[in-house]
């Protein structure tokens, strides 16, 4: 049957809710065709439903198949290319893995690309990244194709992924609660007043249609369809008004191709005959997704179209309304927006334009983007970042500034769903700034605030760096210099990693080398020195700020010798501050600079007390216990919280002799005592609200808990390892009053009886 969809493109919205409409039909049948079909038969009635375009029909039929043979090649295949088009990604992944264990990509060389494509998907970017990068080499002898260029996107859109920091914390994505949505699709959200417009499929309607959920509060009441001048028996809906209320603009679809309409709103609310806009619509085209806003005091109307001069698939295109009520002739976007891919749901503000595109790099299947500028003179789109984007399809961005929210269609982890990733849920979009209604994650951070939301900033080391073989907790090396002695030991790396392997196997080793030398360590060098320029700038704004860094170790030496070692890892970090920038935070540092702002580090070397437990630390066994995955990730240092202080009122300063309390290798389970000091060194008294030992082994005495500017305590600490054995850390939390989170003060030691 063919299928027609609200966006003119049978990939998408309407089409998986109508195909699972067929497929809970199918299924009802499936026990009474079971036992009269064989192999050949079920793999033909796939076959068949395929071509129809029924694929979720044709996932149950070769779904039969497969589980009769599994081992056949064609049945995982053909079941993969259902599972995939039907958007069980997940079960597609897993068939197109099978597969290419299998034949290697020899007899379906594009099982790889979509093996890739459904991790990408599935937001696995690193396994993504490395299917992409293999099958690229199968397509560089036409590296003009659209196959090739769409390659190059999806490599990109890996490393976005890859590259992208934690969501921005001041944004908020949540699934709308109340009525709206169900296990089908819902999409096409507007706004106005206390009313939401939305349109959907499947339960609520038996092709696609509009309708209308009162809000009050954050939540939906009860769904009613609206009524208006469409033809029902047509998928209808993307239903908008324009900025002054008076029209109403929709898409209309029949036999596959969609058009735009648009009606006066009458004075009851009710919508007049519909009048079809005929320098949009053309006879064999699609133009769908309507929205209205107003430019240079004229109304403009934005519509996705594969109209003649369309650069591929659906593009985005505008016309202006002129002064007798008539829409001059389309002007397409611009290459500024439009690519090879589809370019929908388009959404101008008057400063700039959001849309979604399936093309440009993103973080999975259709990525909601910002250009700003105005029709003719639109800006390189800014992809928004997550919690807008998913690894999945997320569409009709749109933010209502007179209601302070934003919506969202998306198909993301957390919707409702009957089994796969069909259907679109309807979404809010709030920030914690209203004024900040739809800024994109940057790429360079504008504030230490921001930057602290992102941390921790990790650095990586080769083993026993810098200055091996040594026990000084100082050195003389500063982190840019490891940094670019670690990136030179790269050949070393993949040919000891190398030795034995060959073919593609020795492939996946390079490139899985390569993976964590840009992804990891030339990642955090890039991390830090956005950081330090943010540091500089926030202290010379007069805010001393205090910095935690953590220094880890792989297990390949003593647990005593890798405490020494990471200090000096943390130590080449303080280095690299105070030559950096020609020295600018030099003052800071060593607290003599003119405005009073103090920059002062918390140094916890953990060594291997926090290593993991499944890394070698066989000193035969250099490739495992040097060279690994396992052990590289060990050997780091983590800057991982920032302190400040206000520069114009009072403040107190917690300053602890140390937050690591290392008692090294002990023979003997006996208590241990010591005591460390702390002292108030800011400009207003300090108050210990509390010490906790969470772990019970610990008991604490402290002679003072309110110290004013300037005077110092003495924390007394016995520390009882009875029953405890190996490499052990434990916490202990210092609640000040003022301060969010506690301190933590990390004991550490390697313990083990003789008797």
């Amino acid at each position: 049957m063919k299928v027609p969809s609200i966006i003119g493109f049978n990939q998408f919205n309407g089409w998986a809710v109508l195909q699972s409409m067929v497929f809970l039909l199918v299924l009802s049948t499936i026990p009474a065709l079971a036992g009269a079909q064989t192999f050949k038969n079920w793999m033909q009635l796939g076959t068949e439903a395929m071509e129809e375009g029924e694929f979720l029909t044709a996932a149950i039929y070769f779904q039969e198949a497969f589980t009769l043979d599994s081992t056949n090649f064609e049945a995982t295949i053909r079941y993969a290319d259902a599972l995939r088009l039907s958007r069980n990604y997940v079960e597609a992944e897993r068939l197109y893995e099978k597969a290419y264990q299998k034949d290697k990509g020899r007899l379906y060389p594009e099982g790889q690309y979509y093996l890739a494509q459904m991790q990408l998907l599935n937001a696995d970017y690193a396994q993504a990244l490395r299917n992409f990068s293999k099958y690229e080499k199968r397509l560089k002898r036409d590296q003009s194709s659209i196959a090739y260029l769409k390659l190059k996107q999806e490599l990109a859109s890996c490393s976005l992924a890859l590259n992208a920091r934690m969501p921005d914390p001041y944004t908020h994505v949540s699934p709308l609660k109340g009525e709206v949505n169900t296990d089908k699709s819902e999409f096409a959200p507007f706004r106005l007043d206390s009313v939401l417009y939305f349109t959907a499929s499947g339960e609520r309607s038996a092709e696609i249609g509009q309708f209308r959920a009162p809000i009050v509060g954050d939540s939906t009441l009860r769904v009613t369809p609206v009524n208006g001048p469409w033809d029902v028996e047509d998928p209808h809906g993307n239903l908008v008004f324009s900025p002054d209320r008076t029209r109403a603009y929709f898409a209309e679809c029949s036999d596959g191709l969609c058009a735009i309409y648009e009606a006066n709103v009458l004075t009851d609310g009710s919508l007049s005959e519909k009048r079809s806009i005929t320098t949009v619509n053309q006879s064999g085209i699609t133009a769908t997704m309507p929205m209205v806003a107003t430019y240079q005091s004229r109304e403009v109307l934005f519509f996705a179209s594969d109209r003649k001069g369309t650069r591929g698939g659906l593009d985005i295109w505008w016309s202006m309304r002129t002064d007798d009520g008539q829409w001059e002739p389309p002007v397409n976007a611009g290459d500024n927006i439009n690519t090879p891919g589809n370019e929908i749901t388009p959404w101008y503000t008057g400063e700039a334009l959001y849309f979604s595109s399936d093309w440009l790099p993103g973080f999975g299947g259709y990525d909601v983007f910002k250009s700003e500028g105005y029709p003719r003179s639109f800006d390189l789109p800014v992809n928004l970042g997550r919690p807008i984007n998913s690894s999945l399809n997320d569409l009709y961005y749109r933010y209502f500034v007179e209601n302070r929210i934003g919506y969202l269609a998306s198909n993301r982890e957390g919707s409702l769903r009957d089994g796969s990733f069909c259907c679109n849920d309807l979404y809010s979009v709030v920030f914690d700034d209203s004024v900040k209604t739809n800024e994109p994650i940057p790429t360079v951070y504008t504030s230490l605030r921001q930057l602290n939301e992102y941390l921790p900033v990790t650095l990586y080391f080769h083993n026993d760096e810098p200055n091996p073989r040594t026990r000084d907790t100082l050195t003389n090396t500063s982190y840019d210099m490891a940094y670019a002695s670690y990136l030179n030991l790269k050949p070393n790396y993949t040919k000891a990693l190398s030795k034995g392997v060959r073919g593609e196997e020795a492939d996946d080793v390079a490139f899985e080398v390569d993976e964590f030398f840009t992804f990891f360590v030339e990642k955090g060098m890039r991390d830090l020195e956005v950081f330090t320029a943010l540091l500089l700038e926030e202290l010379e704004k007069g805010v001393s700020i205090e910095l935690t860094i953590k220094g880890y170790a792989s297990p390949r030496a003593k647990s005593d010798y890798n405490v020494k070692l990471t200090s000096r890892r943390i130590h080449s970090l303080i280095n690299y501050l105070n030559k950096s920038m020609d020295g600018a935070l030099r003052p800071f540092i060593e607290q003599r600079a003119d405005n009073h702002a103090t920059l002062r580090f918390e140094k916890i070397p953990f060594g291997e007390y926090r290593a993991d437990a499944a890394v070698s630390d066989e000193l035969d066994d250099r490739q495992a216990s040097i060279y690994s995955r396992g052990a590289r990730l060990e050997r780091k240092i983590e800057i991982i919280s920032v302190e400040r202080g206000t520069p114009d009122s009072l403040f107190s300063v917690a300053q602890f002799s140390t937050l690591f309390i290392d008692f090294g290798e002990q023979r003997s389970l006996e208590p241990i005592q010591t005591y460390i000091n702390l002292m108030s060194a800011g400009t207003d008294t300090l108050t210990v609200d509390s010490l906790v030992a969470p772990c019970g082994c610990t008991s604490l005495n402290m002679n003072k808990h309110v110290l004013p500017p300037g005077d110092m305590a003495a924390i007394a600490i016995t520390f009882d390892p009875s029953g405890l054995s190996g490499l052990v850390t434990r916490k202990i939390l210092a609640y000040i009053r003022g301060r969010e989170a506690p301190y933590e003060i990390v004991i550490a030691g390697e313990f083990s009886s003789t008797e």
